[in-house]
């Protein structure tokens, strides 16, 4: 099961230098997908009937004349979505130019959208709250690029809109933009409204800067890293930081040996924690899945197995699983182990994946526009509830004042109790 992260990516961006091209026979490519979707999906017509799909496809076939490729593929993936498989989608960033790309990078907290990256000549609008986009709210806007998702919670909303916000070519598909330019509706650190007339430009790791909390929490510091772990003594806390469900071992034995080589292990993340259960007096434990996107579920689960024999010898240390919006796929199974198998509290936000949910991702690709389509080819049942989501025991959400100064609203819960 693949990564939140690279799922959205590759619905939207990896941002291609492909130019867009000249008009696709779309007709032969949407036949094409309803023949495949239909024949290779585990059960795609689950929310909806292929008499609905056939619909939609129809409707589009009637306004190619009148559209861009990338307006085709846009529409092609709102539909896909309207079916119900976050994990099935059309992977339309070939038809994206990145300078029409606006340069900023935003932050969704408690208390709405803050710019965190930007281009040297905008330096101004950084740590600034996103209010409106051509005089038009931003919670408008988000509604409408949601429907390129399937929106099983707000969580995977939370996730999806920062990536794809900053996309012009999108906005324009929508009615929010028709320039080459938009403005932007701000609000300031000192509560002073403000327009700034934003253009698109390319932005990467060498021209962009950021924002400079006055600190910066454990989670968000090494939320990039795989895992990783660390004893707070005076708290007698063990944390660890579970960012992905992948590892040097799982590489090597599923992917590239080379590449595997620069990964880190899990062996010996997990050598660490035990012995650190074992040597040092711990009372609670902390295992942080909320920047995790998912990757292999087996990893995690038996690590948990064996930290749950560890928690029968051990009834006075107390477990706190940490979910997020960045939840999602194999994480979210993880939860479940420890739902399962402890009786751990769980705080933070909702998570983006479902426990119950279709996954197994295989591709193939439209004949002609030569776009990828991302296909579920199973079903995992783990509940017999029916839930959406994974809701926390406890609902704690960072506002951007926690940002800018370096604290985890949920590490400083877990101290209190």
């Amino acid at each position: 099961m693949k990564q939140i992260i690279l799922l959205i990516a590759g619905i939207i961006f990896s941002l291609s230098l492909y130019p867009q091209n000249k008009k696709t026979d779309w007709n032969a490519d949407l036949d094409y997908l309803i023949k495949e979707l239909s024949k290779r999906h585990y059960n795609f017509y689950t929310v909806k009937s292929k008499e609905d799909f056939l619909l939609g496809i129809n409707a589009i076939k009637q306004e190619t004349k009148n559209l861009t490729d990338l307006q085709i593929a846009l529409k092609t993936q709102q539909l896909i979505a309207s079916f119900g498989d976050s994990h099935t989608n059309l992977y339309f960033r070939r038809w994206l130019d990145k300078n029409q790309m606006l340069p900023i990078n935003v932050l969704w907290v408690s208390d709405g959208l803050y710019i965190l990256r930007t281009t040297p000549e905008n330096e101004e609008i950084l740590g600034t709250q996103l209010l409106f986009v051509n005089k038009i709210p931003i919670n408008t806007i988000i509604d409408s690029l949601s429907t390129l998702i399937t929106v099983d919670n707000q969580a995977i909303v939370k996730t999806y809109i920062p990536v794809v916000l900053p996309s012009l070519q999108i906005l324009e598909h929508f009615g929010f933009a028709n320039t080459e330019q938009v403005e932007l509706g701000l609000r300031t650190e000192t509560n002073q409204n403000q327009t700034y007339i934003l253009k698109p430009a390319p932005m990467n790791r060498d021209n962009r800067i950021s924002f400079k909390p006055d600190s910066v929490a454990f989670c968000v510091k090494n939320q990039d890293l795989m895992f990783t772990s660390f004893y707070y003594p005076e708290d007698k806390i063990y944390y660890m930081l579970y960012n992905q469900c992948w590892s040097k071992e799982l590489e090597q034995k599923y992917g590239n040996k080379k590449k595997a080589k620069t990964m880190p292990s899990f062996q010996e993340f997990e050598d660490k924690a035990f012995q650190t259960l074992a040597n040092e007096s711990v009372e609670k434990i902390v295992y942080d899945l909320r920047y995790n996107g998912g990757g292999s579920s087996w990893q995690g689960t038996l690590f948990i197995r064996k930290l749950a024999k560890f928690l029968e010898t051990n009834p006075n240390v107390k477990v706190y699983v940490v979910l997020g919006r960045e939840t999602f796929s194999s994480a979210t199974l993880n939860a479940l182990d420890f739902k399962e198998l402890t009786n751990a509290i769980f705080v933070g936000e909702e998570t983006a994946g479902k426990p119950n949910h279709f996954g197994e991702l295989r591709g193939f690709n439209l004949p002609n526009s030569k776009l990828e389509v991302g296909y579920s080819t199973k079903y995992f049942k783990n509940t017999e509830e029916n839930m959406n989501t994974m809701k926390p025991d406890v609902e704690i959400e960072m506002s951007f004042r926690d940002f800018t100064k370096g604290i985890d609203p949920v590490f400083e819960w877990i101290k209190q109790q």
